[in-house]
This record gives C-alpha cells, sequence and structure tokens, in this order.
C-alpha cells in the first residue's frame, strides 16, 4: 500500500497502520520512524546489594521502534513494577560489557515465531578492553554494565561503578530533547533542540551547537606600549590580547574592547580589534579608528567602546585579537579587554 489513513475505515485498520499513525505526534528518526527513547524519571537500574549478580529496574514508560521494516512502526511499551534481573557469572579472567535493552518480538517481521516484549540482557565478548555488544532489532537500550573477571554470587558486581546509563528520552514532534541522552543521542534532523545541562543546543547536521554559545572575556592588567603609528597586535612588555569565541546561529556578536589608556603629549592612545576565522582566512574586522577606544588626553584614563559584527558562519570558531597605534611618539595600555557576547 503507499498511502494509508488510521481510524478512518470503518473495517481493515491494521495493527501497523495504529503504530505508524501513532508515532506522528513524536521526534522522528526519519520519514516513516519515530526516535526511541524513555519517560522521563522511570526504569532506574540499581544493584540488590552493593557487589551481586541481581539488579532491579524501577517501572517506567518508553517507546521502541521497530527496526525489521521500514513501515513496521514503533511500540508503547510500559514496565508496570519492579523487576529482578541476574546477570551471568563473569569470565574467568576477562571482563566483558552486558547490555539491557527492552526488545521487541514481532513474528510478522522478524521470524521468531514470538508476539511479545521482554526486558532482555545482551551479553558482550570477553576482552582485555571489552566494547559492549551489537544490539538486535527493535530494541531500546538502557544500561550497559561492566561485568568484571571471575564475577559470581560469592564476588558481584560492583554496582556503583559498573553501570553506564545509555537511556535516551522520548520528545513530541518538534519538542526539545530533554536534558540526557545516552546511547544514540545524535540529532535527527537539522533544526532539532535539546536541553544539555540547562543550555539549549541546535543539531546542525553533524554535531550539536550551543544556540547562543557562552559569552567570552579576556583580559590582561600587564603593562604595554606600541611606538606603531598603524596598527599593530604587538605591544612592548605585554603579550597579545586574543578572545576566541563561536558564531552563534544567529550570525551575530557583539564585541566590547577597553584599557587604561595614555600616550606621550597626550597625542593619542587607540586601541581596536581584528577579527578572523580561527582557522585561517581573511578579516572579516580591521583594526581602524572608526572602531577604536581613543584617548588624547593628558595623564590616562580608562576608555571603552562596542559595536556589533555580523555574517559570521554559525558554528565556526573565530578570533577578536586586539590591535594599537599612536598618535605620538609612544602610547601605553594595560588593563586591556575583550569581550565578545553573542547575538540570540
Amino acid at each position: 500500500m503507499t498511502i494509508r489513513s488510521a481510524w478512518h475505515l470503518p473495517t481493515g485498520q491494521t495493527r501497523e497502520d495504529t503504530r505508524l499513525a501513532a508515532s506522528l505526534g513524536m521526534a522522528s528518526s526519519g520519514p516513516l520512524t519515530a526516535r526511541g527513547g524513555c519517560a522521563v524519571g522511570g526504569l532506574q537500574l540499581s544493584g540488590t546489594a552493593a557487589a551481586s549478580m541481581q539488579a532491579r529496574l524501577s517501572p517506567g514508560r518508553l517507546w521502541v521502534p521497530g527496526t525489521s521494516a521500514a513501515a513496521q512502526g514503533g511500540y508503547p511499551v510500559t514496565v508496570d513494577a519492579d523487576t529482578l534481573l541476574t546477570f551471568a557469572d563473569g569470565h574467568a579472567t576477562l571482563p566483558r560489557v552486558d547490555a539491557l535493552v527492552v526488545r521487541v518480538y514481532d513474528a510478522d517481521y522478524d521470524a521468531s515465531g514470538r508476539y511479545e516484549v521482554v526486558l532482555e540482557i545482551v551479553q558482550g565478548t570477553p576482552a582485555g578492553a571489552p566494547v559492549p555488544p551489537a544490539l538486535p532489532k527493535s530494541a531500546e537500550l538502557l544500561y550497559e554494565v561492566s561485568v568484571p573477571a571471575g564475577a559470581s554470587a560469592a564476588r558481584g558486581i560492583t554496582w556503583a561503578a559498573a553501570v553506564a546509563d545509555r537511556r535516551r528520552y522520548a520528545a513530541a514532534l518538534g519538542g526539545i530533547l530533554p536534558a540526557g541522552g545516552g546511547y544514540g543521542a545524535q540529532g535527527t534532523h537539522v533544526g532539532q533542540y535539546r536541553d544539555a545541562g540547562g543550555r539549549l543546543e541546535r543539531w546542525d547536521g553533524g554535531q550539536w551547537q550551543k544556540y547562543i554559545p557562552d559569552a567570552m572575556l579576556i583580559r590582561s592588567p600587564t603593562l604595554g606600549n606600541t611606538a606603531s603609528q598603524t596598527y599593530t597586535e604587538a605591544l612592548a612588555g605585554a603579550a597579545p590580547l586574543v578572545a576566541t569565541f563561536v558564531a552563534p546561529s544567529s550570525t551575530w556578536v557583539h564585541i566590547a574592547i577597553g584599557a587604561r589608556a595614555a600616550s606621550d603629549n597626550g597625542g593619542g592612545a587607540y586601541l581596536s580589534v581584528n577579527v578572523r576565522p580561527k582557522a585561517g582566512g581573511a578579516d572579516l574586522s580591521t583594526a581602524s579608528d572608526d572602531r577604536a577606544a581613543v584617548y588624547t588626553g593628558a595623564g590616562s584614563a580608562s576608555v571603552y567602546t562596542s559595536f556589533a559584527l555580523g555574517r559570521l558562519t554559525p558554528g565556526v570558531e573565530y578570533t577578536a585579537t586586539a590591535a594599537y597605534r599612536t598618535g605620538s611618539t609612544k602610547a601605553y595600555f594595560d588593563s586591556r579587554f575583550i569581550r565578545v557576547d553573542p547575538v540570540a
């Protein structure tokens, strides 16, 4: 069938029709598939003792994508009571990594002869440097458990250090993925968002990028001077001042620069900035008097200027490097700073 509907025909709606329809409101992982994951707060794994071969999984709910066929749809699953799980004894001399999954058996697709859902421990291969096992089809990974060599009922798994939480969390279509993520935490489409430690991140097709990258502040209390009457990034007696920042999705940042400045005979101390891609390339903004903090009086004073800079490439790292010149014999700068604020 090339087109189908659900809760429409008077008869003939299949289980597959219903599964496909139910997944329409969930975050997608492909044209016909929804992203698997758990409801937040459930399916917690804990050992029955500090060191044992048994663990207990708490109740919870999840969505398990069917992956044996393109149009299989997914399965809503509920674990409605605490479940006791027993892990097999360890290899005599080598450790292994086991995977705890929720697995759907559906004979319409997998020739298993079964129609059921189970909590299943997939054993890994013992090795000096063990890796997690490959997962079966139509299975959602919950945890990976390190089983030490020689583990048994007498000398069990130390649960506090053995469990790697691989739960990912379900989300509505167009919704923000909850914090965590676990296994398969890659995004599924450009423009998807997730909560990452209280910060919003956006999937750009290859990696998660902070939606609004961190502000960057770099400062130096060291006094330096220059006799150059054209802009230079070098100061005698002080290291260059460079702020590295990541361009936000808006392509705009706000740059502020300042210092305590002085010059011989009050001829002028000029502080500006060069902005360029960190990986190399032409300057996007070149130091100039139009974008400079300037002091031309007697003695010294704190000076400051700021400006907006746009047309940056989102996700790319740039550098803002302070540049200086004098309008007289020599100019002096200390308490220098550069601040870069991404614009939402």
